[in-house]
Formats: C-alpha cells, structure tokens, sequence
C-alpha cells in the first residue's frame, strides 16, 4: 500500500486520534517520518482502554505498524508503555519483535506521560520545538486505539462507528465497552447496569482533563475514552466546575509568585518558555501589555499539573492557562518567538510526578481497582445523533437528507479531502430524522 493509498483509506473510515485529541489520523502521515511513536502509555489514572487492545490485539496492532512503516518508508516503531504494564503484552509476540523494526520501550510511571511532546521525549530523546508537531523531529505519535482502527480499515474495510470506553470511579465495578458512536452516554450508562447516578457527576475523559457530562444531551464520540463517575462533592467535580472568572479572583488576591505553577510545569521541564506563574499574574492583575504572558499560553497542554499537584493557594493555573489558549485560537492569535529547546532542564528528574502520587493527591486512590473486566455488552439504541464535529478541524458536511434510509457504516457526513477534517458513519442501521449545522440524529 502506497502513502496515498493509505491516507485515503484512513479519511474514508474516519479515523481520528483515539485518545483525545481527534486530529484527523491521514494528516499525519509523511515521507518525512522516521520514527512512529504509538501512544501506550494510559495517560490519566482509572483509563483503561488501551490496557484491553494491548492485550487482546497485539498482533493486529503489529501488522498495522509494519504496513504504517512500509508506508511511511519510517526507520521504526517504538511503542512506549510503562513498566507495569508490560505484563499485559503477548510474551511470544514480544520475543518475536527482537530484532525487528518494532521494539517495546519502557517509560516511567509519571503524568503526562501521553503528551505527545513528553512521550516523544521519553521513546526517542528528542525535543519537538516550541508551537511544533511531533513530524518536526521526523516522529509520527499515534494512540493505540487509532492503530487498531486504521488494521479494521485496510484490513476489513471497516470504518469508525464504536468507541472503546473504560467506565470506572465511583461504581461497583469498573469496565470496558464498546459502544456505538452517538449513542446517548446517559443510556450507555443504564444499559451497562450503571442505574443510580443520584448525588454523582460524569466526566468524560480522565480525571485531569476530563469534561462535565451532560446526562441530558451529550453522546458518545470517536474521542469519548473514559466515562468517569464521582460525587458532587469530590474535589475532581469542584474543580472542573469552577468558573474561570474565580480561578482569575484567586489569582488576583492569593497568588504569592511563589512559581511552582511554573517549576513543576512538564513542558517547561523540558526546555519550553512557559512561564505559568507569569501568566497568572497578567491574567489576575488585567496586565494586558504583557503579551508575551498571554501568547505562551499556545505551549501549555493543558494537563492540570499546576493546578493539581504545584499551586498551593488553589488558583487553579491551568483553567485559567487553557481559557487563554481557546480565546488566542479562536481570534487566529499564534506566539510567534518559539525556539528549539536545546536539552530538558536539570532539575527535572527531581519534579517529575508519579502515577501514584497523583492518584493520592486527587483522592481516587479507593476507586482505584485490581482488574478492569472487559464487558461484551450487545448495545442496541433507538436513536443516534452523530456529531458532525468530533476532532480537530472543519465540521464534516452532512451527505444525507431526512428519510433517508442508512445502515451502519455508510457515510453520512465528509469534510473536503484537502480540508482539514474527517469522514462520519451511521453507527446503527435506520433512518435519518434530522439533520442541522451540528449533528445527523438517525432513528432505527
């Protein structure tokens, strides 16, 4: 299969980043790669999506990698995974990679450690400068879910129309399903048993970065990872529920300039001009001059290190930090002194955070269990509303009319090839109800 050949069977099957992000998987791809870097890491604590595929499609995986690598005409494949979970990948098929262009590699146990720019730093000992992308470094980051999308696509012709999601935190037991993509979360949730959410709020997405559910309203995405249930109480809750214009009181009255927001700050670790401390000032006191305090927002990742493990006063650096980043993209605004990092700073062996102490600082450490069962569950939904923006890019445009009679895997929305988008597919079999600048609702 030619690189053209590829890139054009990964946007007919809509693949995005599995893991979160959804930028469209066939614009990543090059001639320039030299190293594709797949994303084993299970970023956040309770996710555990990537630990089932690992262990029930490595061998697929392996196949995927090879025909990305002869694609690519990429040097190697380095899948970067924690020491503890190594254990999860198939012995025989691990001795059967010595040698080979795909090899295994140990990262340590530390949040972020999925950040494309962490993780790249950890499997290959390189730096992506400053506003980059990782092909800058000739590297390709891809998440374990989007490769075992992209073997479905060029092997079966399959396209995107589930999503695999750990549910987990405060419930009796926590699992792995697949679901079809616009499915309604709030009937995901009761056909997986999970009934009594009274007192309780769902994240989707990690503990860190994860995003409020609305029971109401909001469906299942091709970026829908993790639905996480805790108390409204939980401090997990209150945090994410904190309005920013708060975050920017606190930050005008209580913040010290002590600049742990900025010591403990992983891409400042690695070499990067961010400083978060400086930030919160210019925000909190209105220093509107200062721009280069508000355009270094385009470096942050946004992972709530600052505001979680660094900031004493509970400011919450990165709400405010992420507030700025949104407001710079939305009005086209982009820093324009970035630089190469020349090496990681030295004092960042000693700063980096455990899984484990995260876990205990954010007191999930009891919703932490043993195993996480993958459960086969047959999910049928009457009806699906299937967004036409679930990535990184344009909204795709819709191909289909009201009445219309779809089944599951037909296209149902496209963004322009040369655009940047994807493709979107019916995820069950019936007839489309509705169609708007937003989503396509289809009704079995």
């Amino acid at each position: 299969m030619t690189l053209q050949e590829l890139q054009k069977t990964v946007y007919d099957a809509g693949i995005v980043g599995a893991g979160g992000a959804g930028f469209p998987t066939h614009r990543k791809f090059s001639d320039k790669v030299e190293q594709i870097v797949v994303n084993a890491a299970e970023c956040e604590p309770l996710m555990m999506v990537d630990h089932h595929i690992l262990h029930a499609h490595l061998a697929e995986l392996v196949d995927a990698l090879n025909l990305l690598c002869d694609a690519m005409n990429a040097k190697e494949v380095i899948i970067g995974i924690k020491g503890k979970n190594i254990h999860l990948l198939d012995e025989k098929i691990v001795a059967s990679l010595r040698r080979t262009r795909i090899k295994i590699h140990e990262i340590p146990d530390i949040y972020p450690a999925g950040d494309e720019v962490v993780l790249t730093y950890e499997t290959t000992g390189k730096i992506i400068p400053e506003g980059a992308i990782p092909i800058a470094v000739g590297v390709v980051v891809i998440n374990v879910e989007t490769v075992y999308n992209i073997y479905k696509a060029v092997t079966g012709g399959e396209a995107v129309t589930d999503k695999y999601i750990t549910i987990g935190g405060d419930v009796p037991r926590d699992i792995t399903v697949l679901a079809p993509i616009g499915m309604k979360i709030s009937e995901l949730l009761a056909a997986a048993g999970y009934t009594d959410l009274s007192g309780k709020e769902v994240i989707d997405g990690g503990p860190m970065m994860g995003k409020l559910v609305d029971l109401e309203t909001d469906v299942v995405t091709k970026t829908t990872k993790g639905l996480l249930v805790f108390p409204k109480t939980h401090s997990i809750i209150q945090r994410i529920k904190m309005p920013v214009n708060i975050a920017l009181r606190r930050s005008s009255a209580a913040c010290c300039n002590c600049t742990m927001c900025t010591d403990m700050c992983p891409r400042y670790l690695l070499g990067y001009s961010l400083q978060v401390h400086n930030t919160v000032r210019a925000a909190g006191h209105g220093e509107v001059k200062n721009t280069e305090a508000f355009l270094q927002n385009s470096l942050c990742c946004g992972c709530g290190i600052c505001s979680v493990i660094a900031c004493q006063q509970c400011i919450l650096p990165s709400k405010v930090s992420m507030e700025i980043k949104g407001s710079l993209a939305k009005h086209g605004l982009k820093r324009q002194n970035n630089k190469q990092p020349e090496s990681v700073r030295p004092e960042r062996a000693g700063r980096l955070v455990s899984s484990n102490k995260l876990i205990d600082r954010l007191g999930i450490r009891r919703y932490v269990k043993d195993k996480v069962e993958r459960e086969y569950i047959d999910f049928k939904p009457n009806a699906v509303t299937i967004l036409l923006k679930q990535h990184v890019g344009k909204p795709a445009d819709p191909v289909v009319r009201v009445g219309d009679k779809v089944t599951r895997g037909m296209i149902v929305a496209q963004t322009p090839y040369d655009d940047l988008g994807t493709t979107m597919h019916a995820s069950i079999d019936g007839t489309v109800t509705a169609v708007t600048d937003r989503f396509i609702a289809i009704g079995r």
